[in-house]
């Protein structure tokens, strides 16, 4: 059985890449991830970029790349990725202005278009939410309804957005088992903050979700901390560690 790899999505580091991106990434490939998720590449060219994660021995997990561009400059995204060496482009966000029915309709074509551009081109490109896009069912959830404008886009499930609106994650994944091959770990604090946490140190079942991801076709655990109480580093770091361990009692 091929194991599940683990990165980290690099806007948990964003303040470090703004300062220093190549650097950043040495001491992300130094904790043991395996892979990066890309938010952006920080004022440097894709084929600069690409050497520096070749030299290192990170993978390119998937690259999040607004609506805006996947919507209006997609076959340059794809060139882009490309170059990169990366096979997976995700929209991450929904500014508050495209958030109306009309809206996801429209996105959920969009996102359909893209998926079947992108098929061609040896590429997959995938819908990462937050909670805004949750409604009270799996299928009466915008979310839902954007994945089910045609199969070959995929869902990036985040399980902090997803049960913090009374979701359970695993429901999701079985939903789109085969689907969803990157997924984002995240614990909550156990207080009125409900604040993203080192993962396990919050109140999220991570192991549960973890038990699932075989059987679902996940390929990535991917590490992300909105915000850290700590020092992000540090914060990334002990996260690594604790799925490792997990990944060791398996």
């Amino acid at each position: 059985m091929i194991e599940i790899g683990v990165g980290l999505q690099l806007y948990t580091l964003r303040n470090e890449c703004e300062k220093d991106f190549f650097e950043t990434l040495v001491r992300v490939e130094a904790i043991g991830y395996e892979g990066v998720e890309l938010a952006g590449l920080h004022g440097h060219k894709p084929q600069e970029v690409k050497s520096k994660l070749d030299e290192l021995g990170l993978s390119v997990i998937a690259h999040h790349v607004p609506i805006e561009r996947i919507e209006n400059e997609l076959e340059a995204v794809i060139e882009e990725q490309k170059v990169l060496g990366n096979t997976r482009i995700v929209c991450p966000w929904l500014p508050p202005e495209r958030r109306s029915a009309e809206d996801y309709k429209k996105v959920a074509e969009i996102m359909k278009y893209a998926s079947l551009v992108c098929s061609k081109q040896g590429m997959e490109i995938a819908y990462h939410h937050h909670d805004f896009e949750l409604g009270r069912s799996i299928e009466g959830s915008d979310l839902y309804r954007i994945l089910d404008a045609h199969d070959a886009i995929q869902a990036e499930f985040d399980i902090y957005w997803l049960n913090q609106v009374g979701h359970d994650p695993v429901e999701w994944m079985q939903k789109f088992a085969g689907r969803s091959p990157v997924i984002h770990l995240k614990d909550r604090s156990d207080d009125e903050r409900e604040a993203t946490v080192i993962l396990g140190t919050g109140n999220i079942a991570i192991e549960e979700v973890i038990e699932q991801g075989h059987a679902c076709g996940v390929q990535w655990w991917v590490v992300e901390q909105d915000d850290c109480d700590f020092d992000p580093i540090e914060s990334v770091t002990q996260s690594y560690k604790y799925l490792r361990e997990i990944q060791l009692k398996k």
